[in-house]
């Protein structure tokens, strides 16, 4: 690739320069035909200073970056900035936008290597997957989902996602992913114990109608209510009346209404009912009579509750510390490429502002 002269400049304009970029980008040959008949008159002005139109301002690897680049960065890296983590405040936008295209550059440079494409069947393939995924059919419907979830415009997640496949497939091969540390794993458990649910241990009476008769349903509802009222009164006898034959659950029944410990999360997949009913409960408490899946009338006594141990939930913490962890890591590991992938910067405010002297263009960035 011929980037022109070591100063990184192409062919010289005036400074009209982002008025002609406008009708160069419209497609549009007639004002781009008039404009360049008026700009050739101009640079032969030495009082205009010479821009240029698509100036290079770093190259990386065999990828440049131009000034073109810069000003199609620059409104994507205003929408993405809350979403972008690590970003050193005290650099200059223009700084910070550079080193955002060069972190970019790396990656296609390193993606490349690697064989990874994204062409545009792979983007539908990638779109149809998460479609599916979703269990949606509608490309609407998507786009809000994707709206909803992501937090940013459809039309600017579509152009992070190349950047994001090839990110993935990089995280999967080529980024280090160290565990985390037990300490760290178990600090987080304590924290949030909250978060990670609870298991219960709870005995449970139920009757169902003979059958579905109103009248039937409304002397089984009857029957229920005075017999909670019994085991309000008296909670030492719900295990007593668990094991008799006014327990309808007969499998039940022989172990006195006890259901062992168990989750709330697989206790919800069981019986939805039964785990909203003792969600509010504490271990004594008894619960209101309620209908539960199988029509039956249910009454539930909280025998014991606890946070789900550390050791159940303990792989699901450390993929969450994993996942909260792997942008650093990516990030990290980006910069860890500029030492081994070639960089050249011909941006004066950039070597300015990180000391790299002018003799020097190719460098290796910290």
């Amino acid at each position: 690739m011929n980037l022109g002269p070591s100063n990184g400049q192409v062919f010289p304009v005036p400074s009209f320069r982002k008025l002609f970029v406008t009708i160069l980008r419209s497609g549009d040959s007639r004002p781009f035909l008039a404009l360049a008949f008026f700009a050739s008159a101009i640079v032969t002005d030495p009082a205009h200073s010479a821009e240029s139109i698509n100036r290079i301002i770093a190259t990386v690897g065999s990828h440049s970056i131009s000034e073109l680049d810069y000003d199609d960065a620059l409104d994507k890296y205003q929408k993405l900035s809350r979403f972008l983590k690590n970003e050193d405040m005290r650099k200059s936008q223009r700084t910070r936008v550079i080193d955002f295209l060069i972190d970019r550059a790396i990656v296609d440079t390193i993606a490349d290597e690697e064989s990874i494409q994204v062409n545009e069947k792979r983007l539908e393939g990638e779109i149809e997957k998460r479609m599916e995924l979703m269990g949606l059919t509608s490309r609407k419907q998507f786009e809000r989902a994707i709206e909803t979830s992501s937090g940013m415009p459809y039309d600017l997640w579509i152009t992070e996602l190349p950047y994001q496949i090839k990110r993935g497939q990089l995280l999967q091969y080529k980024v280090p992913m160290p565990p985390p540390a037990e300490k760290d794993v178990r600090n987080w458990y304590a924290l949030n114990k909250d978060k990670v649910g609870f298991e219960i241990q709870y005995r449970l009476i139920a009757i169902a109608p003979n059958n579905d008769s109103i009248a039937e349903e409304a002397r089984i509802h009857k029957e229920a209510t005075e017999l909670r009222k019994t085991l309000q009164a008296d909670p030492n006898s719900f295990t007593l009346i668990a094991g008799s034959p006014r327990n309808g659950d007969t499998k039940l029944r022989a172990r006195k209404g006890l259901v062992d410990w168990i989750s709330s999360f697989e206790l919800f997949k069981i019986s939805k009912s039964s785990a909203i009913a003792t969600s509010t409960l504490q271990a004594g408490g008894v619960s209101e009579v309620f209908r539960d899946e199988y029509k039956r009338y249910c009454i539930i006594k909280v025998e014991g509750k606890r946070a789900t141990p550390f050791e159940t939930v303990k792989g699901g913490i450390m993929n969450i510390l994993a996942r909260e962890k792997e942008e650093e890591n990516f990030q990290k590991w980006v910069r860890e490429q500029r030492s081994t992938v070639t960089i050249q910067i011909f941006d004066d405010s950039y070597k300015k502002e990180n000391k790299i002297p002018d003799h020097k263009e190719s460098i290796h960035l910290d």
